[in-house]
């Protein structure tokens, strides 16, 4: 196999061997990849400082199998992104590592997610950003939620009714007992629209798509929310950044 120049999205690196480096990235057109980029360590290899997560780049690659080699990098974008927003792309890029396949394509995701680093740059707040796209990359897997419409009696979710996501059910009509994550009706319909009307609806929704997500994952939890915990509980970062 051998494509050239096929947009991308670096999603995650790690040292390979001795100054080699293992990539995985969504790509527009073959979804997720694993790449192998030789000597990309080195102190005056040909690739240094363009194959950083969050990257827009165009890629090259030949070979067979479940790892490719990487064999041309074109720098694309860059996203200016700090605190919060840096954060939140790390999670965003994390969430498609764990929730996708590789070569498995799906041109929403990597539109959702070059649109959400995009979204980041230009200032908009990670804990709203995220929100949606938590919710097309659940649509695009093949779980999404059922936002405008009552799944249990067909009618439209009604703004000022009360609703539960049950663990193992999903989303139904009705009062929160026990472990069931209360979501107005409200939250859903913003979910829906793209924008929230208070900071209730935020944070109801952001409740109501990590329980969604959090069915995915297995048992292994996400590795950059036990950073931030960690980094919250010792002082490292303010506590407002550590609420993806």
């Amino acid at each position: 196999m051998r494509v050239e120049l096929a947009p991308a999205l670096i999603l995650h690196r790690r040292p390979w061997r001795d100054s080699s480096t293992m990539l995985e990235a969504y790509t527009r057109d073959y979804g997720r990849v694993g790449l192998i980029a030789r000597g990309a360590r080195r102190a005056k290899g040909r690739w240094r400082g363009l194959l950083e997560p969050l990257a827009a780049v165009r890629l090259s690659w030949s070979g067979r199998g479940e790892l490719f080699n990487l064999t041309d990098v074109e720098a694309q974008q860059r996203f200016a992104l700090t605190g919060n927003r840096l954060w939140s792309g790390f999670y965003a890029c994390e969430l498609v590592l764990r929730l996708t396949a590789r070569d498995d394509p799906h041109a929403g995701i990597y539109a959702s997610l070059h649109g959400l680093l995009v979204t980041l740059a230009d200032g908009a707040p990670g804990v709203v950003a995220l929100r949606f796209f938590e919710r097309d990359l659940l649509q695009a897997i093949g779980y999404g939620l059922p936002l405008a419409v009552d799944p249990d009696s067909g009618q439209p979710i009604n703004a000022h009714a009360d609703y539960v996501w049950r663990r193992g059910r999903g989303l139904q009509a009705g009062q929160a007992r026990g472990e069931d994550i209360a979501v107005p009706g409200s939250a859903l319909l913003g979910l829906a629209a793209g924008r929230f009307q208070s900071r209730a609806d935020i944070h109801a929704a952001r409740a109501l798509l990590g329980a969604a997500i959090a069915e995915h994952l297995g048992h292994r939890p996400l590795q950059t929310l036990q950073t931030l915990r960690a980094m919250r509980q010792f002082g490292g970062v303010p506590s407002s950044s550590a609420s993806l």
